[in-house]
């Protein structure tokens, strides 16, 4: 091995190292947060939920219009599209959310559900 690939290799090493280093510490920031689901349709607010606070499984219908749904599922700490009558169901494929900053949208029915994390340490001590 030749000198400069020593070099590349201990460089390589430190990249890989550093960035498990930041994906732990940005893991063990974000566990303070309350986890908060910001439910849009055309771009207003119409519910927010605390995930955190979800007991047991809930489910709830959005409508579109007057004909066209979503169907929202919820459980502690996680959220979800189970069925929508839109064409690609592309809303309905991604699944759960649990994070901040995750989202679902639903754009034939302009629907966006977004994650938003408070830091519940912070809240607590200005209220």
């Amino acid at each position: 091995m030749k000198k400069g690939d020593k070099i590349a290799a201990i460089a390589i090493l430190i990249l890989i190292i550093s960035s498990f280093i930041g994906v732990f510490s940005y893991k063990l920031y974000v566990k303070g947060y309350h986890k908060i689901a910001v439910i849009k349709q055309d771009g207003k607010i119409i519910n927010t939920i605390d995930l955190d606070k979800v007991k047991g499984k809930q489910q709830f219908r959005i409508k579109y219009d007057t004909s066209h749904f979503n169907l929202v599922e919820v459980e502690k700490g996680k959220i979800r599209i189970v069925d929508a009558d839109c064409p690609d169901k592309i809303c309905v494929k991604t699944g759960w959310i649990s994070e901040p900053g995750g989202s679902i949208v639903c754009l034939p029915h302009k629907l966006i559900i977004n994650i938003q994390g408070n830091n519940s340490k912070y809240d607590e001590l200005s209220s």
